[in-house]
C-alpha cells in the first residue's frame, strides 16, 4: 500500500481532522453495506490474507519524504477479486491495526487513516471488478479487462486518498502526486498485475501462497536497491561539495548555511517537502563545479583576470555537468547549473530571465548571495545582515526574483525576533537566578 510517511502525529488541523474522519466513515459504510458479499466458510482464508498482508508490510520501500509503498497491494488486491469487497476491506483493516498498532505502535491517528483507506480503495476495486466480470472462477485472460479497470481504480484511489492528506500540510496536491509517481510509480503499478496472478493461483490451492513471498522480495530487493541508490548520490555529491568547502578557509560550510537558508526559504513559500528536500540537496552541492577550479583563482584577493573570471562563471555548468553523471540527479542538477542567473537575463552561463530559471535555481540564488555578503572573503570583509537584506532588495527585480527576495527578507526578520525573544527570556531567567 502507498502509505504517508511515518514521522510522527502532525499537528492538529480541522481540514485533516475532517478529511480522515471523512475517509474513515467511507470505509466503515463500503463494509457494512457490503457485509453480505463475505464469502461464508473462508474464515481460514481470511486468517491466511492477513498473515500475508502483516508479513508484506515489513517489506515497505521507503520513498524519499514521499511516504512508502509497500506489497501489501498485492495481497489486498488479490482478496478483492477473489472474494469480495467485504473480504478485502477487512484484510485491509486487519492487516494495518496488527502491523501499524499491535507491532509498529503507531500513533492511532495513522492507524485510523491507514485501515480507512486502504479498505476503502479495495473495496472499490472489488465492487468494479464485480460489477465487469461474469460470477465464477477468475479467469486471468476472458476477466482481463475487469481485472485491469479493478486495478486502475485500486491504485487511484489508494494514492489518490494519501495525496490529499499529505497536500492538505503541504498544499500542493499537483506537485506532490507527481513526484510520488516519479518515485515509485513502476513498483506501485506492478503491485496490481502480481495480485491477479496471486489470486488466480490461490483459487487452485491455497499452498500456491508460499510461492509469492519469493516474487515480492525479489521486487522488494529490487526497488530497495533504487532507493538505496538515491540515498547513496546525494551522499556522495555531498561529500565531493564539502572537499570543495574544506579548501577554502573563508567559505568552509558556506554550502551547509546556503541549505539551511534555501530550506528556509522554499518552506516560506509553501513548496511540499519533497521540492524542498531537491532544492535543499541542490544547495549542498551548488558549488560542486569549483572542485575543478585551481586554488590561485578561489584565494585570489584581488581583482581576477579574464581567464580567471571565466573559469569561475564555469563552475555552474562544470557542478551541473558532474551531478549529471549520476541517473537520479536530474532536477537537483538543472538548479545547479543556473544558480548563478539573474532575473534580467544578464546572467550565466545560459543567460535565462524571469521564471525561465526554474525555482529551486532561484531560491539558491538568494541563499547563496545573502551568505556570500554576510561572510568574510579574501576580498573583502563580512556585510552585516542588515546591509545585506538591503542589497538584495536593491537587486530584487534585476539580479533576483522579487518576491523570493521579499520572501527571504521575511524569513531573515522572523529568525531575528525569534533571536531576540529567546535572548531576552534567557536573560530574565539569568536575572531570577541571581
Amino acid at each position: 500500500m502507498t502509505r504517508p510517511p511515518d514521522n510522527g502525529p502532525a499537528p492538529v488541523a480541522w481540514a485533516l481532522v475532517a478529511y480522515v474522519a471523512a475517509v474513515t466513515t467511507a470505509a466503515a459504510v463500503l463494509l457494512a453495506a457490503t457485509w453480505r458479499t463475505f464469502p461464508r466458510g473462508h474464515w481460514i482464508d481470511l486468517l491466511i490474507f492477513l498473515a500475508a498482508a502483516v508479513a508484506s508490510e515489513h517489506w515497505a520501500v521507503e520513498s524519499s519524504l514521499e511516504g512508502s509503498t509497500s506489497p501489501s497491494l498485492t495481497v489486498g488486491f488479490a482478496a478483492a477479486i477473489l472474494y469480495g469487497p467485504c473480504f478485502a476491506g477487512l484484510v485491509a483493516v486487519g492487516g494495518v491495526v496488527i502491523n501499524d498498532l499491535v507491532i509498529s505502535r503507531r500513533h492511532w491517528t495513522r492507524v485510523v487513516f491507514n485501515a480507512g483507506q486502504l479498505a476503502l480503495s479495495a473495496g472499490l476495486g472489488a465492487l468494479v471488478y464485480r460489477r465487469l466480470c461474469a460470477p465464477g472462477p477468475v479467469n486471468l485472460g476472458s476477466d482481463g479487462i475487469a481485472i485491469l479497470v479493478a486495478a486502475v481504480v485500486f491504485l487511484f484511489v489508494n494514492d489518490a486518498l494519501v495525496t490529499v492528506v499529505i497536500s492538505l500540510a503541504e498544499r500542493s496536491l499537483p506537485r506532490r502526486w507527481s513526484a510520488s509517481l516519479r518515485d515509485m510509480g513502476v513498483l506501485y503499478v506492478s503491485m496490481a498485475p502480481l495480485g491477479a496472478l496471486l489470486a488466480y493461483a490461490y483459487q487452485g490451492s491455497r499452498w500456491s501462497i508460499l510461492y509469492f513471498p519469493f516474487l515480492i522480495y525479489v521486487i522488494y530487493k529490487g526497488f530497495k536497491l533504487y532507493a538505496d541508490v538515491r540515498v547513496e548520490t546525494d551522499h556522495a555529491l555531498t561529500v565531493l561539495a564539502d572537499t570543495v568547502d574544506k579548501r577554502d578557509g573563508y567559505t568552509y560550510q558556506h554550502s551547509l548555511r546556503v541549505a539551511r537558508y534555501a530550506e528556509e526559504l522554499a518552506a516560506a513559500i509553501d513548496l511540499p517537502r519533497s521540492e524542498i528536500s531537491v532544492v535543499v540537496s541542490a544547495a549542498r552541492v551548488h558549488d560542486l563545479g569549483k572542485i575543478a577550479t585551481a586554488d590561485r583563482i578561489l584565494y585570489k584577493s584581488g581583482s581576477l583576470t579574464t581567464e580567471e573570471r571565466a573559469a569561475i562563471v564555469a563552475h555552474p555548468a562544470d557542478g551541473s555537468d558532474l551531478a549529471g553523471q549520476f541517473s537520479m540527479y536530474t532536477k537537483g542538477r538543472e538548479y545547479i547549473r543556473h544558480h548563478h542567473e539573474r532575473w534580467d537575463g544578464s546572467g550565466y552561463p545560459d543567460g535565462l530571465a524571469g521564471a525561465r530559471i526554474p525555482l529551486g535555481a532561484r531560491i539558491i540564488g538568494v541563499a547563496d548571495a545573502y551568505d556570500a555578503m554576510t561572510s568574510d572573503r579574501p576580498y573583502r570583509a563580512a556585510l552585516s545582515p542588515e546591509i545585506a537584506l538591503a542589497e538584495l532588495r536593491e537587486a530584487a527585480g534585476s539580479q533576483f526574483d522579487p518576491e523570493l527576495v521579499a520572501a527571504f527578507i521575511a524569513t531573515r526578520e522572523t529568525t531575528a525576533v525569534a533571536a531576540g525573544s529567546l535572548l531576552r527570556a534567557k536573560g530574565i531567567e539569568a536575572a531570577d537566578a541571581t
